[in-house]
């Protein structure tokens, strides 16, 4: 059966480290309410859209400990939509002074593994998102396109020269040279192509050289080696829709997954209240598709949290901003 997953690992004070969208120490019960609140908000719209596929969610936190959030029960809240908890530990900590954000990134790693030898099933497909995405459509297309190419992954249109998160398309291709020293069903591919590759990172991070911070470049590295993969542009995209910047178009509307960093703390916890009010999906899917799109700002914002929010996305707001 086809799987749709998302993650949260929970830091410890000497694991924390920064995530800027959502600021305080990732150690606190406040900060870690952000996202346990994502992926309430992550499952019960993926099983609304999606309710034959089988729904895990992966975290260091055993099943029984799960929170409750603001007066939800969080445990019972996914055990009704059937959604699997799987407790596994981290293997791939970065040593203190690695980087100082997203220092629990490379638990995607561990998860991997876990689908090569537990989930794997002849013809399934494996789906793993970040906490913050929406999926507001039938993924049956994605999946199919999942076997049809075996990878699909989201290209980002930077410059050469553009810094992401500390690292730029042009140190990339240095790191891919310097490691690229042989020809390279692809979970199985990736976890044996990860752990040499961690090593290079933790040797170049003694020598003071480039390294890969977090996941995702580690990730477009092992994708490049694999050589293989589909494009998945046409399901998903990084819609920013904060009020110091914002890339939504209007087509945006009709993706599949809307994968929205900007809406942790925003739109994404009113839409958690709309779901726990109860009544919320059953509505006709064009309706609900358009209420879910006016709290995220996509293709604009017609639903507020409150006086505060609403004032952040005035035009008198941006341009007191950008002055």
């Amino acid at each position: 059966m086809d799987i749709i997953s998302t993650w949260i690992y929970l830091d410890s004070p000497e694991e924390r480290s920064e995530y800027p969208q959502v600021g305080q120490q990732s150690h606190l019960f406040e900060f870690q309410k952000t996202y346990w609140k994502c992926i309430a908000v992550f499952f019960a719209c993926s099983v609304q859209f999606n309710p034959g596929r089988r729904h895990v969610l992966f975290t260091n936190k055993p099943k029984a400990e799960l929170p409750d959030i603001d007066g939800l029960d969080l445990k019972a809240f996914l055990a009704e939509r059937n959604v699997e908890v799987i407790t596994i530990p981290m293997t791939w900590q970065t040593p203190p002074g690695y980087y100082p954000k997203w220092r629990n990134q490379f638990f995607v790693f561990d998860i991997f593994q876990q689908f090569e030898q537990h989930f794997a099933e002849t013809n399934s497909a494996f789906l793993l998102l970040d906490s913050d995405c929406i999926i507001r459509h039938s993924l049956d297309e994605l999946f199919a396109d999942i076997r049809k190419n075996g990878l699909m992954v989201l290209p980002m249109p930077f410059g050469e020269d553009y810094d992401i998160n500390g690292i730029t398309r042009k140190d990339m291709r240095q790191i891919y040279s310097d490691l690229d020293g042989e020809e390279l069903e692809n979970v199985k591919r990736v976890n044996q192509m990860f752990p040499p590759v961690w090593e290079a990172m933790m040797q170049r991070f003694k020598e003071g050289k480039k390294k890969f911070h977090y996941e995702g470049p580690t990730l477009s590295y092992l994708y490049y080696k694999i050589g293989k993969f589909g494009i998945a542009d046409r399901f998903i995209k990084r819609i920013w829709t904060s009020a110091k910047f914002s890339n939504v178009e209007p087509r945006d509307f009709d993706l599949h997954i809307w994968h929205v960093p900007a809406e942790k703390k925003e739109g994404i916890a009113l839409l958690l209240k709309k779901i726990e009010a109860g009544g919320f999906f059953k509505k006709l899917e064009p309706e609900l598709v358009k209420e879910m799109g006016g709290y995220l700002g996509i293709p604009k914002r017609t639903h507020y949290l409150n006086l505060k929010h609403y004032l952040k996305h005035t035009r008198l707001y941006r341009w007191l901003k950008s002055g």
